[in-house]
């Protein structure tokens, strides 16, 4: 029978919600043509690793070949 797993301790999950907010604040700040490249970079990541695991894909899922 497995163990269940501990519950993170309060501090760590303030830690990890203090980063995350750091994080948003941070992305806030960018320019609008730098939130475009980030998603289409992620998007990019994304069709690599749906293509590598056999997935069909239409074409409307598939990134655009762009320069933001």
């Amino acid at each position: 029978m497995a163990s269940a797993r501990a519950r993170p301790s309060p501090e760590l999950l303030e830690r990890l919600r203090e980063g995350k907010r750091q994080l948003h604040e941070a992305q806030r700040e960018l320019s609008l043509p730098e939130k475009v490249r980030q998603l289409l970079e992620l998007q990019k990541i994304d069709f690599e690793i749906r293509k590598a695991r056999g997935d069909l894909l239409r074409p409307w899922e598939k990134p655009w070949d762009i320069e933001p």
